[in-house]
């Protein structure tokens, strides 16, 4: 196989290059070895030379001129993997950006290893690319590239279970039959973004409180469960069965407990079943549907409480959290 050419390229060329590895820099992305990522004091004076690498795929010319780690946001409260490359096209005609294909997987792998064809690779983040590593670059459609021409391009990609660590990227023949596919390689090792450990550090920091006191109820973690996720304006907590990502979660509702059973079964089209039952001496009012337990009660202040029961957790496992749940 041919091997990537690997080559120096200065952080000051090609400009929007080094405006997207500063910005990098900026935000606690990391680089590869060598690259923006390093841990100087975030000034481009103290950035080693990027390793820049470059493959010939199809009439093509792929040089990769940035990478690192970008957080993906406090939804999925994770770090995805992002490339930006140059691709000039040496073909005598006009042609598409796909005329190649370009698969990431997690590992250092050899060019046309079985994984670029499993579901083992990495799934491209389409959504909410961040705008700082995108400037001066294109990062979706199928832009026509002239002869002689070039083009930017980032790539993103989520990563499974906070993956960091050797990342092969391929690129090969967007055609059935036969292959002849490049590879460069990359490595996020110890590249957590700021953005990231911040989430680690507040979910390590509700966890600890185990559990929460609002002003209508309170409620703490079980054994085997930890706390998660806080809300209190709408007074809301979620717990997770230890090694599941399943919720247990609680909140206040404005409707009383029926009102709230019945506008629900009516969202599902009137499937489920309303009935009661009672836990630690109060009379809930459960809507079941497929598995996914909804209760209602009112507290002794008046207000609305909420237990919501994953599809998944059963019943005799949400126990414990239904039963320290406390009423005020």
């Amino acid at each position: 196989m041919v091997k990537p050419v690997v080559k120096k390229v200065m952080m000051g060329v090609p400009a929007v290059a080094l405006s997207a590895a500063l910005a990098c820099t900026m935000a606690g992305c990391g680089g590869t070895e060598g690259g923006q990522g390093g841990s100087g004091d975030g000034t481009a004076a103290t950035q080693a030379a990027y390793q820049s690498q470059s493959i010939d795929v199809e009439g093509f010319t792929v040089e990769s001129l940035a990478d690192g780690t970008y957080y993906r946001g406090d939804v999925y409260k994770a770090d995805g993997f992002w490339l930006r490359v140059k691709i000039t096209n040496n073909n005598d005609k006009p042609m598409k950006r796909f005329s190649f294909i370009t698969t990431g997987a997690p590992g250092g792998y050899e060019a046309g290893d079985p994984v670029f064809d499993s579901h083992d690779t990495l799934s491209y983040d389409i959504k909410n690319p961040p705008a700082e590593l995108c400037e001066g670059a294109e990062t979706d459609g199928d832009p026509e590239i002239q002869p002689g021409e070039s083009i930017e391009w980032v790539y993103f990609w989520t990563t499974k279970d906070n993956y960091y660590g050797p990342i092969t990227v391929q690129f090969d023949k967007n055609a059935t039959g036969g292959t002849d596919p490049r590879t460069m390689r990359f490595d996020t090792t110890g590249k957590e973004t700021d953005g990231y450990k911040a989430a680690v550090e507040a979910a390590e920091a509700i966890k600890a409180q185990g559990g929460v006191d609002y002003a209508a109820y309170s409620v703490k973690a079980a054994d085997g469960w930890s706390l998660v996720e806080t809300k209190e304006k709408s007074s809301d907590a979620t717990f997770n069965p230890e090694g599941s990502t399943k919720r247990f979660s609680t909140s206040t509702c404005s409707r009383a407990p029926q009102k709230e059973a019945e506008a629900l079964q009516g969202n599902f089209g009137g499937k489920g079943e309303i009935d009661e039952v009672d836990i630690n001496g109060a009379t809930w009012t459960r809507y079941t549907q497929t598995g996914t337990y909804y209760m209602f009660t009112v507290a002794p202040c008046g207000t609305t409480v909420r237990m919501f029961i994953d599809s998944g957790i059963t019943w005799e496992d949400a126990m414990p959290m239904m039963q320290n749940v406390t009423l005020k």
